[in-house]
């Protein structure tokens, strides 16, 4: 899944949370996208808007990042969902 009109700068793998969607996307995007643009492309794909996702963490290597980290070639992230209850 690549925004038209954009040259693949980096692809990345994300892994989905079970409520998200089945197991696994590999996203193109242009060089230099964030994990921002990352949600932002994602959104539409899982069928939901890009603000159900504004509480959904994204970890990279085990260690959430914040939305205007950039993204590298190859990266693995995963969407890590809020947990409910206490």
């Amino acid at each position: 899944m690549q925004p038209a009109g954009s040259d693949a700068g980096v692809t990345v793998e994300v892994r989905l949370g079970p409520r998200l969607g089945p197991g696994r996307r590999t996203v193109a995007l242009r060089a230099g996208a964030t994990v921002a643009d990352l949600v932002a492309v994602l959104a539409p794909d899982l069928g939901v808007a890009a603000a159900r996702l504004d509480g959904v963490a994204v970890a990279v290597d085990g260690e959430v990042v914040g939305r205007g980290r950039a993204l590298r070639d190859g990266e693995t992230l995963a969407l890590v969902l809020p947990v409910a209850g206490g």
